[in-house]
């Protein structure tokens, strides 16, 4: 029988992330990655911060493409947004999705596919697995693990609709109001107030490289504070690697 190029992606990428530890690669991290590769836009450039190793493996299975090999950004392929997005099929037809959640908080995956399954246990607890099932449990602990992998409650809340059995699709709104609501006063808990390291960044010549430096900080999440008008940006000292590397990239690809 002819296998998808679906289904071998979704094979090389189930064993790819098996081997994830034995080559240096934190599996939770890659896996968030994936997640929000899955929301991303085609044609659109995103930071690779520090997940260079995990896009140039990507590049190599035609889910990533950059310019160049040293390019600090990467572009998703059509391939990656078919494989990973819920989205429509060829056809033009909804895929059917796999997930019902209860105002309680279960979350219930009628699936078998282990990508599917791993990708909700970034946000979720598993409580039961069986053939085709897996029953979860969305707590404030799994949201602000997952918060504090990169993903944001808004891709946790489109995932779940995005993916949403069709006897959750007969609900209006989809996903229940109480999960919504919970969702967003999680992620408003990390905004707290709180005391962090951070580096200045204000040796900027023009408001464009102010804007190309702030906007690559942005996408990183590193950004602690800034001021536009003046050109000042701090960032926390967990990004500050990335961004100090991105920024002598730049000039150097631009002469100054």
């Amino acid at each position: 029988a002819v296998v998808s190029t679906q289904s071998r992606s979704r094979y090389f990428m189930l064993k790819y992330l098996d081997k994830c530890d034995t080559i240096g690669l934190n599996l939770t991290t890659c896996l968030a990655f994936i997640f929000q590769l899955s929301f991303s836009t085609l044609g659109k450039a995103y930071p690779i911060g520090s997940h260079a190793t995990f896009v140039q493996h990507l590049r190599q299975i035609g889910l990533v493409y950059q310019r160049k090999h040293t390019s600090p950004w990467f572009y998703p392929t059509r391939h990656a947004i078919d494989f990973l997005s819920a989205g429509s099929n060829k056809s033009g037809e909804r895929k059917e999705g796999f997930i019902v959640v209860e105002t309680n908080f279960r979350i219930y995956a009628y699936t078998s596919n282990e990508l599917d399954i791993a990708l909700v246990a970034l946000f979720a607890e598993t409580l039961h697995r069986f053939e085709g099932f897996v029953v979860g449990h969305i707590t404030r602990e799994s949201v602000q693990m997952a918060l504090q992998n990169g993903i944001s409650a808004k891709q946790i809340l489109d995932f779940l609709e995005s993916h949403a059995h069709p006897q959750m699709l007969k609900c209006k709104p989809t996903i229940p109001p109480t999960i919504t609501d919970q969702m967003y006063l999680w992620e408003m808990e990390r905004s707290r107030l709180s005391t962090e390291e951070g580096v200045l960044y204000s040796q900027f010549l023009s408001d464009a490289d102010f804007k190309v430096v702030h906007e690559y900080a942005q996408n990183i999440g590193c950004v602690q504070w800034s001021n536009v008008q003046k050109r000042l940006l701090v960032v926390n000292k967990k990004g500050h690697g990335d961004v100090k590397k991105y920024w002598k990239q730049y000039k150097k690809e631009h002469g100054e």
